[in-house]
């Protein structure tokens, strides 16, 4: 259950600290949200959960109760001992961009159960999708801006490079709007919980393509055909002509090219080029 208002200043007095605006500090109080974010995760008993920025240990208690093997980690050396003194968690003090798992050796299936610093939310999303291993679920508190990022659909002014690479993996269950009220210190936006479930035919995609549509989407106010052109990628042409089959004209911004076909083309290129019938796929369970 989070802890109250007045829980959450005790233990920052007690640990003599002030929340870091830096660092994303602003600290759940409604306990509604860390018990859907448990129910959302269905933990089995034992099952490896991931928690990215304990903090004060609101969550982490929850998790605790729900039986998960939890693998922290925590940037702030007073908070990483404070949850290591008071939770049976393996924790990991360091910065979860570098460490997106913590100490986690990805041996097992597991998920992602965190409330994510706005600062690094979509680059330790773009590190989780690079790992050998995809976690099969990621319940995730993030500020919406990022979570319009996510999952906006194409022709959307939001539409972006890191919601291609997660929807083509993942697709989105549940949501539910959190206030800003909600937090203490108050940031200044709302946020989002967002229940993301891997998808069986999810596709991974390659990192030189995830560079080139890096590269589109730094772009995006070009046409789809200047923006190629600057990409150096050895596939540009193939990609132009890729979209021509499909009937869209090289005068598109990226962000009207559907998700689809961003997937489509991975497959078949990549498929052909590689010699495999099926290219990046996480298919371990």
């Amino acid at each position: 259950m989070a802890f109250s208002l007045s829980e959450t200043r005790e233990i920052l007095r007690r640990l003599r600290v002030r929340p870091k605006r830096k660092l994303g500090q602003n600290f759940l109080l409604d306990p509604r949200v860390t018990e859907r974010s448990v129910q959302w995760a269905q933990i089995a008993p034992l099952g490896v959960v991931i928690e990215v920025g304990s903090g004060c240990g609101t969550l982490t208690d929850d998790l605790v109760k729900a039986g998960a093997r939890i693998f922290a980690v925590e940037k702030d050396p007073v908070f990483a001992q404070h949850v290591s003194e008071h939770f049976p968690v393996n924790i990991l003090q360091a910065d979860a961009v570098d460490y997106p798992v913590g100490n986690f050796d990805l041996t097992q299936p597991y998920k992602v159960v965190a409330n994510l610093p706005y600062a690094i939310a979509s680059v330790w999303l773009d590190k989780i999708l690079e790992l050998s291993r995809l976690p099969d679920v990621l319940v995730l508190l993030v500020q919406k801006e990022a979570a319009d990022r996510w999952f906006s659909e194409s022709g959307n002014k939001s539409f972006s490079a890191i919601g291609i690479y997660l929807q083509a993996m993942y697709r989105l269950e549940q949501k539910c709007n959190v206030s800003k009220r909600c937090f203490y210190p108050q940031p200044k936006v709302d946020s989002v919980l967002l229940h993301i479930q891997k998808r069986a035919d999810g596709c991974l995609f390659p990192k030189e393509f995830k560079q080139f549509i890096r590269t589109i989407f730094t772009h995006r106010r070009q046409q789809i055909a200047h923006a190629c052109n600057g990409s150096n990628a050895p596939f540009a042409d193939d990609f132009l002509h890729f979209l021509e089959k499909q009937k869209l004209p090289k005068t598109v911004r990226a962000e009207a090219v559907p998700l689809e076909l961003w997937i489509a083309f991975a497959k078949a290129y990549f498929s052909e080029h590689s010699g495999k019938t099926e290219f990046h796929h996480d298919t371990r369970s």
